[in-house]
């Protein structure tokens, strides 16, 4: 069963509450921010520090494929560029190949 996310709302950036950590290092985060987010129980997060006292939370993908498909599309060229370039790299391992006796 293939579970479709939605993807998060773009929202105005500020603070939307505060939070304490705990005796176990734990920490609970603002109802009003997991809305905003669509963030649900039982979503993995990824947590960055910057180095400077900021960590960042961002909810794990749970397809890294889908998350970044088609992402950078315009960094090679179009398609037909991809796809030119592709037979180029294609006709270049037939030729050694075949340069070699395999």
């Amino acid at each position: 069963m293939v579970v479709q996310r939605k993807e998060p709302r773009r929202v105005e950036l500020g603070t939307v509450g505060e939070t304490t950590i705990t005796g176990k290092n734990q920490i609970s985060l603002p109802a009003e921010a997991l809305r905003q987010l669509h963030w649900e129980k039982g979503d993995h997060l990824l947590v960055q520090n910057f180095g400077d006292g900021t960590l960042v939370l961002m909810r794990k993908p749970t397809s890294w494929a889908d998350t970044f498909s088609g992402k950078m599309g315009d960094v090679f060229g179009d398609h037909e560029d991809t796809m030119r370039y592709l037979d180029e790299l294609r006709q270049e391992w037939e030729d050694l190949a075949e340069e070699r006796g395999i």
